[in-house]
């Protein structure tokens, strides 16, 4: 959600709108400027360089794993040498210089998630096919960072252990079963007998359980269709704030009831 003049954050910040639309930088403090207020914005670590940026705060928002990692993999190609014209000189460094930035805050991201419980939120089983992998990192770092408790597979099931027993007890200690439908997972008989394992849970204690998203054009499964989805594909950040509120407003009716 943008910014606005009374409400907003210093740190990781990514521009909305104007010239700097897309880049990821350090809100670092404000002023006043022209009558209006503006962020002053360092598109590098703060203690590495002494440039920074007048940015109206209005055309900031703190940004989500997924806008991370777009602007990691544009930055990534524009230093690339195989992409004909690579970056040289003053642009070159700015884009080392965010890039560097970028990569810290993916990688902060990642550790936090998996290795830094949160004593509140929900914990969360996110349901899915290999297929989908990159979108459910994004998905699971930026509930985490939520401060919610995600659980996917490859971070919670170690060398050696019975894969279908770490599943199961992952599903019956889980609060809520995010599954994400794709045109793979719907395929998938291990996602179906994953979803419909929660699903008796929210029969039974007769509260909302299961919350299916939609990340590509697939056909919900039947017993899923009378449930209102979050819908992923008309864009990442308004639907990630919708799936965070309904878990947030669940959460709380299961703690109240």
């Amino acid at each position: 959600m943008p910014y606005t003049e009374s409400e907003f954050a210093y740190g990781p910040v990514i521009v909305l709108r104007g010239k700097h639309k897309g880049r990821v930088g350090e809100f670092d403090d404000d002023t006043f400027h022209r009558k209006r207020l503006h962020a002053i914005v360092k598109f590098a670590h703060p203690l590495i360089t002494p440039y920074y940026t007048y940015i109206p705060v209005e055309y900031l928002e703190l940004p989500n794993t997924q806008q991370l990692m777009t602007r990691y993999e544009q930055l990534s190609w524009l230093l690339s040498p195989f992409r004909g014209k690579e970056a040289e000189g003053a642009e070159r460094i700015a884009a080392l210089e965010e890039f560097t930035y970028v990569s810290s805050l993916l990688n902060d991201r990642m550790f936090s998630a998996q290795f830094v419980k949160s004593p509140r939120g929900a914990k969360i089983f996110i349901s899915h096919s290999s297929a989908d992998k990159t979108f459910v990192r994004s998905l699971a770092v930026d509930l985490a960072s939520i401060g919610h408790q995600p659980w996917v597979d490859e971070w919670q099931i170690l060398a050696g252990e019975s894969i279908v027993e770490r599943v199961g007890a992952g599903i019956e200690d889980a609060d809520f079963m995010v599954v994400v439908l794709s045109k793979s997972a719907v395929s998938s008989q291990w996602v179906e007998n994953e979803w419909q394992a929660k699903y008796w849970t929210e029969v039974t204690e007769k509260r909302v359980v299961v919350i299916p998203v939609v990340v590509d054009d697939c056909t919900v499964p039947t017993l899923l269709r009378a449930k209102k989805y979050v819908d992923f594909r008309q864009g990442y950040t308004e639907a990630l704030e919708l799936l965070s509120k309904s878990i947030g407003r669940h959460l709380d009716r299961k703690t109240d009831g």
